[in-house]
Protein backbone atom coordinates (compact mmCIF):
# COMPACT_ATOMS: atom_id res chain seq x y z
CA UNK A 1 0.00 0.00 0.00
CA UNK A 2 1.33 3.23 -1.26
CA UNK A 3 0.98 6.73 -0.18
CA UNK A 4 -1.76 8.85 -1.40
CA UNK A 5 -0.84 12.46 -3.38
CA UNK A 6 -2.32 14.15 -0.75
CA UNK A 7 -0.47 12.28 1.90
CA UNK A 8 2.79 13.48 0.16
CA UNK A 9 1.50 16.76 0.21
CA UNK A 10 1.46 16.71 4.35
CA UNK A 11 5.38 15.41 4.29
CA UNK A 12 6.33 18.24 2.05
CA UNK A 13 4.41 20.39 4.18
CA UNK A 14 5.60 19.33 7.49
CA UNK A 15 9.14 19.56 5.76
CA UNK A 16 8.54 23.22 5.06
CA UNK A 17 7.19 23.95 8.18
CA UNK A 18 9.80 22.60 10.31
CA UNK A 19 12.15 24.51 8.01
CA UNK A 20 9.49 27.56 8.63
CA UNK A 21 10.02 26.85 12.20
CA UNK A 22 14.23 27.38 12.09
CA UNK A 23 13.34 30.74 10.28
CA UNK A 24 10.71 32.00 12.50
CA UNK A 25 13.08 30.81 15.44
CA UNK A 26 16.03 33.08 13.80
CA UNK A 27 13.60 36.04 13.36
CA UNK A 28 12.51 36.55 16.77
CA UNK A 29 15.82 36.12 17.84
CA UNK A 30 16.55 38.97 15.46
CA UNK A 31 18.80 37.40 13.77
CA UNK A 32 19.13 37.75 9.45
CA UNK A 33 17.44 35.94 7.38
CA UNK A 34 19.15 33.59 5.26
CA UNK A 35 17.94 33.49 1.16
CA UNK A 36 18.97 29.53 0.65
CA UNK A 37 16.81 28.83 3.65
CA UNK A 38 14.33 30.78 2.33
CA UNK A 39 14.45 28.96 -1.42
CA UNK A 40 14.51 26.25 0.45
CA UNK A 41 10.99 26.67 2.58
CA UNK A 42 9.50 27.62 -0.41
CA UNK A 43 10.02 25.10 -2.61
CA UNK A 44 9.04 22.17 -0.03
CA UNK A 45 5.93 24.63 0.59
CA UNK A 46 5.18 24.93 -3.45
CA UNK A 47 5.53 21.02 -3.72
CA UNK A 48 3.06 20.69 -1.52
CA UNK A 49 0.10 22.87 -2.73
CA UNK A 50 1.08 21.46 -6.02
CA UNK A 51 0.73 17.85 -5.28
CA UNK A 52 -2.36 19.01 -3.44
CA UNK A 53 -3.87 20.95 -6.40
CA UNK A 54 -2.64 17.44 -8.55
CA UNK A 55 -4.53 15.35 -6.02
CA UNK A 56 -7.92 17.63 -6.55
CA UNK A 57 -7.98 18.25 -10.12
CA UNK A 58 -6.85 14.93 -11.42
CA UNK A 59 -7.30 12.17 -8.75
CA UNK A 60 -10.84 10.16 -9.24
CA UNK A 61 -11.06 8.80 -5.79
CA UNK A 62 -9.77 12.01 -3.98
CA UNK A 63 -12.05 14.54 -2.34
CA UNK A 64 -10.99 18.10 -2.16
CA UNK A 65 -9.76 19.32 0.57
CA UNK A 66 -11.34 23.29 0.02
CA UNK A 67 -10.30 24.50 3.71
CA UNK A 68 -7.03 23.38 3.18
CA UNK A 69 -6.53 25.11 -0.09
CA UNK A 70 -7.97 27.87 1.29
CA UNK A 71 -5.47 28.35 4.34
CA UNK A 72 -2.48 27.71 1.86
CA UNK A 73 -3.20 30.52 -0.29
CA UNK A 74 -3.70 32.24 2.41
CA UNK A 75 -0.17 31.33 3.54
CA UNK A 76 1.38 31.52 0.03
CA UNK A 77 0.38 35.31 -0.02
CA UNK A 78 1.15 36.14 3.23
CA UNK A 79 5.17 34.24 2.27
CA UNK A 80 5.38 36.49 -1.35
CA UNK A 81 4.83 39.56 0.88
CA UNK A 82 7.19 38.66 3.28
CA UNK A 83 9.71 37.96 1.07
CA UNK A 84 8.81 41.45 -0.94
CA UNK A 85 8.76 43.18 1.51
CA UNK A 86 12.15 41.92 3.72
CA UNK A 87 14.38 41.26 0.43
CA UNK A 88 13.02 43.41 -2.09
CA UNK A 89 12.19 46.64 -0.38
CA UNK A 90 14.54 46.33 1.93
CA UNK A 91 12.07 47.49 5.09
CA UNK A 92 11.63 45.87 8.59
CA UNK A 93 9.23 43.17 8.44
CA UNK A 94 6.31 43.90 10.82
CA UNK A 95 6.28 41.19 13.69
CA UNK A 96 3.29 40.27 13.09
CA UNK A 97 3.27 38.77 9.43
CA UNK A 98 5.68 35.95 10.27
CA UNK A 99 2.82 34.85 12.66
CA UNK A 100 0.33 35.46 10.03
CA UNK A 101 1.82 33.57 7.90
CA UNK A 102 2.93 30.68 10.19
CA UNK A 103 -0.75 30.53 11.34
CA UNK A 104 -2.56 30.27 7.89
CA UNK A 105 -0.15 27.47 7.24
CA UNK A 106 -0.70 25.78 10.41
CA UNK A 107 -4.15 25.85 10.25
CA UNK A 108 -3.83 24.46 6.61
CA UNK A 109 -1.80 21.54 7.69
CA UNK A 110 -4.16 20.60 10.48
CA UNK A 111 -7.44 21.35 7.91
CA UNK A 112 -5.46 18.92 5.52
CA UNK A 113 -4.91 16.26 8.79
CA UNK A 114 -8.82 16.23 9.71
CA UNK A 115 -9.38 16.13 5.95
CA UNK A 116 -7.47 12.83 5.61
CA UNK A 117 -8.13 11.09 8.89
CA UNK A 118 -11.97 11.21 7.64
CA UNK A 119 -11.85 9.96 4.12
Amino acid sequence: MGLHTQQWALIFFGLAASVGLFMLLRYYRKLPRRNLTMLIHGILAAAGICLLFYSSAFERNADVPYLSIFFFILAVFGGITMAMWDKIMNRKLPRFFPLFHAGAAMSGIISLIIHLLNH
